[in-house]
């Protein structure tokens, strides 16, 4: 994003305010709240379509447009492609995304978003999902989210 908006001058606000606008929207808004809140901050689209109350077409056009904006990546587990019932392409946030939510604050809501996950009830298909294998997101998106330290 930066590249762009540095070129055209659009003034030093001009990023923040697309990122802003990319943020706030409804369904992109729900989506980094309910990857926020995932123990692993990995997420299925069945597990996003599940939390909300959207349809899968609607979640993917959204996911799209923050994996075109490298807010999320689409991380593969290809293993898990060989069970049935189990999710094997997981989006997450890139480096970039986990920059962004500390310069927009969005880790501040981190442990309310992690209660809500925790205390919403789960169909058993959600409860496999959420426990299924799933890649290791790049060290620094892990030191982010403090993920090596909940691991000991």
């Amino acid at each position: 994003m930066s590249d762009g908006t540095a070129a055209k001058g659009d003034g030093p606000f001009e990023e923040q305010r697309q990122i802003y606008d990319l943020l706030s929207q409804e369904t992109r808004h729900l989506i980094v709240q309910l990857i926020l809140g995932h123990p692993e901050h990995l997420v299925s689209l069945d597990e996003l379509a599940y939390m909300m109350s959207k349809n899968k077409a609607t979640i993917r056009d959204q996911l799209e447009v923050l994996v075109e904006a490298e807010i999320l990546a689409i991380y593969d587990y290809p293993p898990n492609k060989e069970t049935r019932g189990l999710p094997w392409k997981f989006y997450a946030f890139t480096e970039h995304g986990a920059d962004i939510l500390g310069d927009f604050n969005y880790l501040k809501g981190v442990p309310m978003a992690r209660a809500v996950h925790q205390k919403t009830r789960k169909p058993e298909k959600i409860e496999r999902h959420e426990t299924a294998p799933r890649p290791l997101l790049p060290e620094l998106v892990r030191a982010t989210f403090r993920l090596d330290d909940e691991a000991e």
